[in-house]
């Protein structure tokens, strides 16, 4: 053990808290928490112990160990959750997806509420609905309230008093208008809590309430709102009819499933909200070939539910966890209300989760078969074009620029058939004047090279170039320059005879006379048509990005002492940069701010900006 180590672990206290693993770069490693740091902490260490080869792995590079400790091992916990989802420790079970799901908010504390989407929940005694999973079905709720029920659309705040005339809603019968000050804050109050049953999923108790309503309308012979209200019957049954129930507690529950291959594993959440299910995701973790279970879907449900405040009644699991009693309590205390966390054995609710299971485990067998696809695309290119090593890693370059204007280049990385977007690097050529795409090739591959063997980091297995003869030739002398062309193998792709046939793609290599083509169909040409067509989209987009720039950027931008308020308030006076240069010193003068130094300096940039520009 190392004495530093050993040292680190003779302050480690016997309290409930986290502890946090870093190398010698201060990078963190790995994020735990425990009931008692020392004894927890001191287990990593000894060497009586079989560990997982991970472990062993991290540890090894361990060279400090900070802690913090808390009252109960429920804090540790909820800080541990924190903390891995903040710093996404390398060796921590890593939940990536972090998409915030929509919600619908109804203003329930102001005098006439109204409907919106968020992303976010807030304490601010407002009700929410949801989550919703689709964009499409969030709209789509929305777009049937207010078919249904004459809610306002507008965001202004209204306490009861008229702020304007009644809009065309009103006119079809699809607002109250209480900006108008027509209802009272009870008429307008009761059609909200028709929208909350509806949201609630109580389409059953709603369609009591409209029919209560419809017969006493009709009681008093008014009849015209008695076959309103026989509408609103109508389409609510309709949505009734439409939604799936599944679950006959009518509780609100999380349905996880969960399939696992060596390396891979896909969790599947099914969401049931009133015994109907509103929506559904797949997660994907990835690099977990000797975590056990548990601790994954452990892991898993801690991050999944951090940042989450409308959380169900019951959670379904297809396996036991590690602490499954401590995450129940810290989930009810969110809640505010118990949380079940069941593993069902039969019944209904063991179809439930099996159900989740079989689309964890399709989702699983999809993503496999394309890896095995993409597996197959490159061993068939690596025999196609003879390449030296199997073409794990390959890099495509391309160069975007019009006159030479806003030269840049790209390099897109892509392993193993995939795109590693993360891995993406663009260039602004600097040592380049004028029209010349060799040249500016050149400059991008040398960089790109220079500073990955500087860095001593891996270099590609194939560098694939987005041109003709010529790049493949500048491109060839430039790898040769570094010391690359034994290790590395070199293609460029060029149009064929039929340049907008892609059938005709050629592929050229180095010291080859012809150009080799690919079968009708090729998943190996796919491949490298796609590389091709992303490093030009990446590097076209780095160019426009540059050009709106350049076009958008103002004279006034250059000249020390005017920042951005006196330039707004320059043009705000004079109307346009036209209008400045042909203003006098005392004109300039007369703008706050605008000094006599200013006005020199801003009439002679002007006067030499455009004597360049001529």
């Amino acid at each position: 053990m190392r004495k530093d180590i050993t040292k680190i672990l003779t302050t480690i206290p016997k309290l409930p808290g986290i502890y946090i693993m870093k190398d010698c770069r201060g990078e963190i490693l790995y994020i735990g928490k425990a009931k008692s740091l020392k004894l927890r902490v001191r287990s990593y260490f000894q060497k009586s112990r079989h560990m997982p080869i991970r472990t062993r792995i991290f540890t090894d590079k361990v060279q400090d160990i900070k802690f913090l400790t808390t009252a109960t091992e429920a804090e540790a916990l909820i800080l541990e959750s924190n903390f891995i989802k903040k710093h996404q420790p390398r060796y921590n079970v890593l939940l990536k997806d972090d998409k915030h799901y929509p919600y619908l908010r109804l203003t329930t504390q102001e005098r006439f509420p109204r409907l919106e989407v968020v992303r976010l929940v807030k304490k601010d005694s407002a009700t929410y609905f949801g989550p919703y999973t689709m964009v499409k079905e969030i709209r789509e709720t929305i777009r049937l309230i207010y078919k249904i029920f004459p809610l306002r659309q507008s965001k202004d705040r209204l306490d009861g008093t008229a702020i304007r005339r009644p809009c065309l809603n009103y006119q079809m019968a699809r607002c109250l208008a209480p900006c108008a000050g027509y209802p009272t804050e009870l008429e307008y109050n009761q059609i909200v809590q028709d929208v909350v049953l509806f949201l609630k999923g109580k389409n059953n108790e709603l369609v009591k309430s409209l029919e209560k309503k419809m017969k006493l309308a009709a009681n008093q012979l008014n009849f015209e709102e008695a076959g309103v209200y026989r509408d609103k019957i109508l389409a609510v049954k309709t949505v009734l009819g439409k939604q799936k129930i599944i679950s006959t507690s009518l509780e609100d529950q999380d349905i996880l499933g969960y399939c696992r291959d060596h390396r891979q594993v896909m969790v599947q959440v099914l969401i049931v909200r009133n015994g109907k299910m509103v929506g559904e995701k797949i997660y994907k973790i990835k690099g977990l070939a000797d975590i056990d279970d548990n601790e994954i879907l452990s892991s898993f449900i801690k991050q999944h539910y951090i940042d989450q405040i409308l959380l169900p009644k019951e959670i379904l699991l297809p396996h036991s966890i590690d602490d499954i009693l401590l995450i129940s309590d810290w989930l009810s205390k969110k809640k505010k209300g118990r949380v079940r966390i069941e593993i069902p054995s039969r019944g209904k609710k063991k179809d439930l989760v099996c159900m989740a299971e079989e689309n964890a485990n399709f989702a699983l067998r999809t993503e496999l078969d394309k890896g095995e696809l993409s597996l197959r695309s490159l061993d068939e290119l690596q025999e196609t074009l003879g390449l030296k090593s199997f073409p794990e890693v390959i890099e495509g370059f391309d160069i975007s620029n019009i006159s030479g204007k806003h030269a840049v280049g790209s390099v897109v990385v892509f392993k193993n058939g995939v795109a590693e977007n993360s891995k993406y690097r663009r260039y602004k050529i600097a040592d380049v004047k004028g029209i010349d795409d060799y040249a500016m090739l050149r400059e991008v591959i040398n960089r790109r090279y220079r500073r990955l063997l500087r860095e001593k980091k891996a270099i590609p297995n194939l560098i694939l170039i987005d041109g003709g003869l010529g790049h493949l030739s500048s491109a060839e002398k430039v790898i040769r320059e570094l010391g690359l062309l034994e290790k590395v193998d070199l293609a460029c792709i060029a149009k064929g005879k039929f340049r907008n046939t892609i059938e005709t793609d050629e592929i050229l290599l180095p010291g080859r006379k012809h150009p080799i083509y690919f079968r009708e169909n090729s998943p190996s040409r796919f491949l490298l048509q796609r590389i091709r067509d992303e490093s030009h989209r990446f590097a076209i987009s780095y160019h426009r990005k540059l050009r709106d720039k350049s076009s958008l950027s103002s004279p006034l931008e250059l000249i020390s002492g005017i920042g951005k308020k006196r330039r707004l308030l320059l043009l705000k006076s004079f109307g346009s940069l036209d209008a400045i240069r042909k203003s006098s010193m005392i004109q300039l003068q007369s703008v706050p701010g605008i000094t006599e130094n200013l006005a020199k300096k801003i009439i002679t940039s002007l006067e030499s900006d455009q004597a360049i520009n001529a």
